[in-house]
């Protein structure tokens, strides 16, 4: 099997976060999809061992925001390469809001529209969970900024593949 052939699949890149106000944790996610739209419904994949999977699971709720292409490299080196358990990843997060329906927090900086979403089913799928998320409000924050692509990411940027997303592999 040619591993180069799941490159060609279409992905974008967003911080998925949950938490309250006194504890927040987010990660970089590149397989979130929307799968019905009456109610509007989303799912998104997370490593098992992500410290966010926790937070999600305890509290229910999650939310989803759309990194746009000028983003600063440390949105993604943030979230995306740095431990929830060891670190507060939102503690130099200057654009956050909590969502007024779940409170989970919401990441702005760097993001074109976020979802804020309900949980209503966890699948476990192997090494990662794919939580489906009953969308309870979405904004678009930057209507003229362009969605980053995990493709633009990797091509353009030259962005590496955390170890626990669900496209690395060991080269």
């Amino acid at each position: 099997m040619d591993i180069n052939t799941f490159s060609k699949l279409g992905y974008g890149v967003y911080v998925v976060a949950s938490g309250d106000k006194e504890r927040q944790n987010a990660f970089i996610a590149t397989a979130v999809m929307q799968v019905t739209a009456e109610p509007a419904k989303i799912i998104v994949d997370c490593h098992k061992n992500n410290f966010t999977a926790n937070l999600i699971r305890e509290l229910k709720a999650f939310s989803v925001s759309v990194i746009n292409q000028k983003y600063k490299p440390t949105t993604i080196g943030t979230f995306g390469f740095r431990s929830g358990k060891d670190c507060n990843k939102f503690e130099n997060c200057k654009e956050a809001i909590f969502g007024e329906n779940t409170n989970v927090p919401i990441v702005l900086e760097d993001c074109v529209a976020w979802f804020e979403c309900k949980m209503i089913k966890e699948m476990d799928i192997g090494t990662h969970v794919l939580f489906v998320g009953e969308v309870l409000d979405a904004q678009i924050t930057a209507q003229n900024e362009v969605p980053l692509t995990y493709s633009y990411y990797h091509e353009i940027k030259r962005g590496v593949t955390a170890k626990n997303a669900p496209s690395y592999n060991k080269k």
